[in-house]
């Protein structure tokens, strides 16, 4: 996502969509893969995103400060 679009949407608009990693992530003890889907809880000095808990163990972790241009906004469904 460029900055301009970063910039435009307000964080209410963005809370509980779901993007696209298009880079690596790291958070504490875990490394995420390119293409995981993730929620954005927070906009605020970039996206503080949530990925969806684990299958078999409930387990959901959080990264913090993510740069707009790291992730790709998926459209919801009906849109």
């Amino acid at each position: 996502m460029d900055i301009k679009t970063y910039e435009r949407i307000s964080e209410n608009d963005f809370i509980g969509r779901k993007v696209k990693s298009l880079v690596p992530f790291r958070s504490g003890m875990f490394k995420f893969p390119v293409g995981i889907t993730l929620t954005i809880r927070r906009k605020y000095g970039g996206f503080e995103l949530i990925t969806d808990p684990c299958p078999h163990c409930g387990v959901a972790a959080y990264i913090n400060k993510v740069r707009p241009r790291d992730v790709e906004l998926i459209e919801a469904e009906g849109k």
